[in-house]
């Protein structure tokens, strides 16, 4: 009986896309691996410095400044009274470390956390911080994600440049109609940080990107909006393209998750041979998100967060 699960996790994980099922059948328990938990301000993830945010008793806590100025606030620090201060239009929140009780615009507010130092550094509740500034907070379950503001979200022309294809074309090597819309070669392309999701790509919008593991094979798992079927390109470079179609979870929230495999049984029927086993993540530069229904006037590119 064991051997016959394990061998169905490397099925679940090694094998092209089957079908698109719905989130109560969903992915093989036994595959772990989450989104990472962000926070996004009008539909833009913030990168924090100073630390990662983290959950504590179904609340939030983020790095002062992270999400002060991600708001458009001015934010003050007080070391040595341990308060610190967001001030934003008309709004102002005082909070002193350790405490329950914060002063919103004069007046004394209680909390059901306390901001806090932590090896160092301050963190701060973020729906209490940005309620109080007058931005809205949703909880976004699927996402791990805590959008603030708008939930619109960037389009690729808003966060990425248009290059010159050139240095971009041995990655097409032998596939050169993947660079081509109607059989004309493009001339341009646009390389997306794979850490900067969420982006709209036209019909397909990828939300997030995440390893996932049975503990023996790894794989991507990707949030998507879009059709329900979805194909992945993994590149390395002259012309060493690997195909991957999705195992699709219908989220029912408008929004599916698909899994890929890294390790793919049928590479071994290509040119790769015996050394298929031996892909690794970190041997992939770039992800392609192949939609034929999606023309462009350049190649779109995912740079590889994993690497």
């Amino acid at each position: 009986m064991k051997k016959m699960v394990v061998s169905l996790l490397i099925v679940a994980l090694m094998l092209p896309g089957l079908k698109t099922v719905s989130a109560a059948q969903g992915f093989d328990k036994n595959i772990v691996g989450s989104p990472k938990l962000a926070v996004l301000v009008d539909g833009k993830k913030i990168i924090f410095q100073g630390g990662d945010p983290f959950p504590e008793n179904g609340r939030v806590q983020v790095p002062l400044r992270g999400v002060g100025e991600a708001l458009g606030a001015e934010v003050d620090y007080d070391g040595v009274g341990k308060k610190v201060k967001y001030i934003r239009d008309k709004k102002s929140i005082e909070l002193t470390l350790g405490s329950k009780e914060a002063i919103v615009d004069g007046h004394v507010v209680k909390m059901d956390t306390a901001a806090k130092a932590i090896q160092g550094r301050t963190f701060v509740p973020l729906r209490f911080v940005s309620e109080n500034l007058g931005k809205t907070v949703k909880w976004d379950a699927v996402g791990n994600w805590v959008w603030i503001g708008s939930q619109e979200i960037p389009d690729i022309t808003e966060v990425t440049e248009l290059e010159d294809i050139k240095p971009y074309r041995h990655y097409y090597q032998g596939y050169e109609y993947m660079s081509q819309v109607d059989g004309k070669d493009l001339d341009f392309a646009r390389v997306i940080d794979g850490n900067a999701t969420p982006v709209q790509l036209r019909k397909l919008t990828i939300m997030d990107i995440w390893m996932v593991s049975d503990g023996k094979n790894d794989g991507i798992r990707v949030r998507y909006r879009g059709p329900d079927k979805l194909t992945i390109f993994f590149l390395q470079g002259n012309g060493d393209i690997r195909r991957r179609d999705a195992f699709v979870v219908d989220q029912g929230d408008g929004t599916y998750i698909g899994q890929f495999p890294i390790v793919s049984s049928p590479d071994n029927h290509y040119k790769y041979g015996g050394d298929w086993k031996n892909f690794k993540i970190k041997d992939i530069n770039y992800f392609f998100f192949q939609v034929t229904s999606d023309p462009d006037d350049s190649i779109r590119l995912f740079s590889n967060p994993f690497k």
